[in-house]
C-alpha cells in the first residue's frame, strides 16, 4: 500500500507537465488526507500526454467512450481526459479536489465508490468542526 511520501515521490519523478496530468481516486484521497494510503495511482491526462506515451511505446487500451487508459507501470495507470471540475496544487501536485472526486465516484457507482464518498464527506464535516 502506498503512503503519502510514496506517492508524492512517484509522482515528482514523473516529470510530466503540470498541465498535462492530475491525480484523482484514491492517490488524492491520501494526498489530501482522507485516507493514510491507496493500492495504485491514478492519473487522468491530457490528449496531448497521452499521445507523447504512447509514441513512447506505452500500452493503451481503448474506453467505451473512446478515450484511453495507459498502463505506465505496476503503481500508475493513466485515463485520458478523466473530467473533473477543480484541480489544486498540493506541494507542487495538481490533484482532483475533493468536490470533483465526490462526482466520479457519484458516476462510476461502485460500492467502493459510495463508501469513499461517505469518507470524503466525513473528513469535509471534521475539517470544519
Amino acid at each position: 500500500m502506498l503512503k503519502i511520501n510514496e506517492i508524492t515521490n512517484i509522482i515528482k519523478e514523473l516529470s510530466f507537465d503540470v498541465k498535462d496530468y492530475w491525480v484523482t481516486s484514491g492517490a488524492s484521497l491520501v494526498i489530501h488526507g482522507v485516507k493514510e494510503s491507496t493500492r495504485d495511482i491514478d492519473l487522468g491526462c491530457t490528449t496531448k500526454l497521452t499521445e507523447e506515451l504512447i509514441e513512447k511505446g506505452y500500452k493503451y487500451k481503448y474506453e467505451e467512450d473512446n478515450t484511453r487508459t495507459l498502463y505506465f507501470n505496476e503503481y500508475i495507470e493513466l485515463f485520458e481526459n478523466w473530467f473533473v471540475d477543480e484541480i489544486e496544487m498540493i506541494n507542487g501536485i495538481p490533484v482532483a479536489s475533493l468536490k470533483s472526486i465526490i462526482k466520479q465516484k457519484q458516476k462510476l457507482g461502485r460500492e467502493k465508490d459510495f463508501r469513499d464518498i461517505k469518507m470524503i464527506k466525513e473528513f469535509i464535516n471534521n475539517r470544519k468542526l
